[in-house]
């Protein structure tokens, strides 16, 4: 029988280093020059969000509470400041009343101003309401991306925008001229 021969297979360890210290650098640099230009734009954009977050939820606790008054046949009046909605009557939010957080449930820093103070709005049992009133939506970091929320007077339809006043905004420009709604 043949014997087998061994084979001497030797490692060269110089090519099994991995990446040299000015390569790491490098790495980093790039990955840091990438950072100082995204997250600006990101926290700017979880900013808008927030904003966007207290709007839809003020303005979802407005529809409730109109469509309780027209189902119920009575009044409704809520109260908006800037942490929690409440009703006069209680049942006028099913859901019970609002804190006005941020998506992850912190308390949201956003901030409410509205046309008239304090802001009470009521629905009549048509759905309709007797004042018109401007709710602008503003977060201290990011001056330029406040919204608002214009409710009509009589027939209650609400609008959101872009409130294009001010930061922050004062009373006498919280009107409808710089509140850029939609439908």
């Amino acid at each position: 029988m043949r014997a087998l021969r061994s084979l001497n297979v030797s490692h060269n360890r110089d090519n099994d280093l991995g990446f040299t210290l000015i390569e790491m650098l490098g790495i980093v640099a790039i990955i840091g020059i990438i950072a100082a230009f995204a997250l600006p734009s990101f926290f700017g954009w979880v900013t808008t969000k927030h904003v966007e977050n207290v709007l839809i939820q003020t303005e979802e606790a407005l529809k409730e509470a109109q469509s309780t008054a027209i189902s119920k046949a009575q009044i409704c009046t809520l109260t908006i400041n800037s942490t929690t909605i409440t009703a006069t009557p209680p049942v006028c939010l099913p859901t019970g009343p609002r804190t006005l957080t941020q998506s992850d449930g912190s308390p949201s820093r956003v901030v409410v101003i509205a046309q008239s103070t304090p802001i009470t709005l009521q629905f009549s049992p048509k759905g309709s309401t007797p004042s018109s009133n401007i709710l602008v939506f503003s977060h201290p970091d990011q001056p330029q991306q406040m919204r608002c929320l214009a409710i009509s007077i009589g027939s209650g339809i609400l609008r959101t925008g872009r409130f294009t006043g001010n930061h922050p905004p004062v009373l006498g420009e919280i009107n409808t001229t710089n509140c850029q709604t939609t439908l």
